[in-house]
């Protein structure tokens, strides 16, 4: 229920599509996901459904911009984190509504990335944790500390470096539990025009595998950014879709660190 909702907390995910039914298609292979559309009454917004259950949502690019995945963190109070958000550094890209739905706000935080907060003002359950659905989220930045100062000051994050914090700089922020999500300053490696950005994680199916269904992406259309490769959390690959739009994959069952 959404008063159990732990304000920090991933509670939505969506990617803006130029081309929706061709997106529908794309994820609808890939993951297996169906669409409700009547979950909007607007008609503008697109959820995707994995046994019932919301796991993301598909809306409209703006003309002329780029197809991106988003990532939305729980509020109780679009209005209080505003607020907030300017008070830490951040800048409001963006306040609206979705009709019966709830109020969304996105901000852009001070070390460049921008995020979404969503408040939503009915009973809300969105699924994560398994195959097909969100695993994880990665926050990339090159600056560490805007980044390390404005997430936990926000939402009380406590943080746990699992790098060595110089070559390799990757934090874990929990809420009183497990790690919910991660900031990784990108290296050398990243070309200096990627911006900073959230990585959206989607879980892989052991039975299938990352490198199946990698392939399987490419076979709809979509591209690889980045080849199956091996991280502790798994064996993950960087997949571009039918519009762009970059998530990762993962599968958690090749992890090799707990």
């Amino acid at each position: 229920m959404t008063h159990d909702i732990a304000p920090g907390t991933p509670v939505l995910i969506d990617v803006t599509v130029q081309d929706r039914d061709a997106s529908k298609d794309f994820y609808a292979g890939l993951f297996g996901w169906g669409f409700d559309e009547e979950l909007d009454p607007t008609g503008h917004y697109t959820y995707a459904v994995q046994d019932g259950r919301i796991v993301a949502g598909l809306r409209p690019s703006a003309p002329g911009q780029p197809s991106v995945w988003s990532l939305y963190l729980h509020t109780g109070d679009t209005a209080a984190t505003k607020k907030a958000v300017t008070s830490a550094g951040g800048q409001v890209v963006h306040e609206g509504e979705a009709p019966g739905q709830g109020k969304v706000l996105v901000a852009a935080d001070p070390a460049g990335a921008v995020v979404g907060f969503w408040q939503p003002t009915i009973p809300w359950s969105f699924h994560s944790g398994s195959p097909g659905s969100l695993v994880w989220s990665e926050l990339n930045v090159r600056d560490a500390a805007a980044a390390d100062g404005f997430y936990p000051g926000l939402h009380g994050y406590q943080g746990e470096q699992i790098g060595d914090g110089q070559h390799f700089d990757y934090v874990v922020w929990s809420l009183d539990g497990p790690p919910r999500l991660g900031r990784m300053v990108m290296g050398p490696d990243f070309p200096a025009e990627v911006p900073p950005h959230w990585l959206v994680y989607i879980g892989v199916d052991p039975q299938i595998g990352t490198d199946k269904l990698a392939e399987r992406a490419v076979e709809l259309g979509g591209k690889l950014a980045k080849e199956p490769f091996d991280i502790p959390a798994g064996r993950a690959a960087l997949v571009a879709d039918v519009t762009g739009a970059t998530f990762a994959i993962i599968d958690e069952s090749k992890r090799t660190r707990r």
